[in-house]
């Protein structure tokens, strides 16, 4: 029943469609090779701006390092190009530990600034934690200050919020540890290298495809790296669907990705499948969601590596916060289920796919496995039932496919009863 459970290699020519389907909207959304470099580039180029001599912060920055999405290999692009997409990155600086959050981000702010005719001086925003440096293409990085509280503690640092309109009485000191949260969200995924390699080829394989409309012919960047393992691509999916979700909530604060992540490193997962990781880590976040609602308390969900460091401190603001992710992660598994059991023929795959992340991304990759689909069947690779499901070949001759593919097909609800549509 559930095509999942079928023994193929990971992505090869006999996988579950939903899988390859899934792969290549996860290779869609994925930072192009071309944007990747360019995210580099611009970080090494913040950072020797901010050294600069005649900067405030010449000769006090100790340790410049990115965080979240970057450091994990789980950045996405926006869901619309004009949204761009961030790159967040940490300046530890050496500084006296009685500076204030404003002074500290004033600071940072002026050092990136410069002055007048400088680089970015007309690209700065100071923000309540971070200094944000804007792109006209839509990149902009993410640059928050952060002192260090024990050298014998590696990264464990204070941050600083200092919202503008606030009394100076609200501004406090954050104690955070992104480095060693990374740290340990990629070594809790250990590499499951059959998938990776298979992910690596169809990523390579797709920027070709891709080429002519949207990036240069080369391999993605994380065919350079060794592909990722299928947690990796199952985070980065959750967190389109969430922006799928989050786009028209204007002013609503979405749900946090480092939280999304330490799920997902917390997750026995499934070795080698992008639908299994998908289950395992939207469940556990439902059913930690849940716990805390049966509760009446929010969430809380804190860094492994340092408990100080919340990093649910912003976001559910409230209950209402809190269940309308619920609710969100209830139909993402509704139409996960629908999606993996096998039933549903090429066009309502892509029906589903668009409701779930995007109507581009996911177009493109039904077009592209259906052109597939049209040579394994001429192949005898893959066969087509009458209901239009694909069949692999191993179970093709099978008598209970055989009188399944010729009962008539029962009328298709397809926001009804399988899930709501919104």
């Amino acid at each position: 029943m559930n095509e999942i459970t079928m023994a193929s290699p990971p992505l090869g020519p006999t996988a579950p469609v939903s899988e390859i389907l899934l792969a290549g909207i996860a290779i869609r959304i994925e930072l192009p090779p071309s944007l990747h470099w360019l995210a580099i580039e611009r970080y090494e180029a913040i950072r020797k701006h901010i050294e600069r001599e005649g900067s405030p912060l010449h000769d006090k920055v100790v340790w410049f390092y990115p965080q979240g999405s970057m450091a994990i290999k789980a950045t996405i692009k926006s869901r619309r190009r004009q949204d761009g997409y961030d790159i967040d990155i940490v300046i530890e600086l050496l500084l006296p530990v009685t500076i204030t959050p404003a002074q500290i981000l004033d600071l940072l702010y002026e050092a990136i600034k410069g002055e007048k005719g400088s680089i970015y001086y007309d690209m700065v925003e100071r923000q309540t934690r971070c200094v944000t440096v804007y792109y006209a293409d839509g990149m902009h990085l993410d640059v928050t200050p952060s002192i260090l509280l024990d050298e014998n503690d590696p990264r464990r640092s204070h941050i600083f919020h200092a919202k503008l309109e606030e009394p100076t009485t609200a501004h406090k000191r954050v104690v955070m540890n992104s480095w060693a949260f990374c740290e340990h969200f990629n070594r809790a995924l250990p590499p499951d290298l059959l998938f990776e390699q298979a992910y690596a080829k169809r990523a390579r394989d797709g920027m070709k495809v891709l080429a002519d409309a949207e990036v240069k012919p080369v391999p993605a960047h994380s065919t350079m790296e060794g592909g990722k393992s299928a947690a990796v691509v199952g985070l980065q999916l959750l967190k389109r669907n969430r922006n799928m979700r989050y786009a028209k909530r204007v002013g609503v604060r979405m749900p946090p990705s480092v939280m999304m992540a330490k799920f997902a490193a917390d997750c026995q997962l499934p070795t080698g499948t992008i639908c299994g990781a998908l289950e395992v880590i939207s469940g556990a976040m439902l059913s930690a969601l849940l716990a805390a609602e049966m509760r009446n308390e929010l969430v809380d969900v804190r860094n492994p590596t340092c408990n100080e460091d919340c990093f649910t401190d912003r976001w559910p603001e409230n209950r209402a916060a809190q269940q309308t992710y619920i609710s969100d992660l209830k139909l993402f598994r509704q139409q996960l289920h629908a999606l993996m059991n096998g039933a549903l023929g090429l066009d309502e795959m892509q029906e589903l796919l668009i409701e779930m992340f995007g109507e581009g991304p996911a177009r493109s990759a039904v077009e592209e496995q259906a052109r597939m689909l049209g040579r394994a069947v001429e192949t005898g690779v893959r066969g087509i039932g009458v209901t239009g499901r694909v069949i692999p070949a191993a179970v093709i001759a099978s008598p209970s496919i055989i009188t399944s593919a010729m009962a008539k097909p029962r009328a298709h609800t397809f926001y009804g009863e399988r899930w709501p549509k919104k």
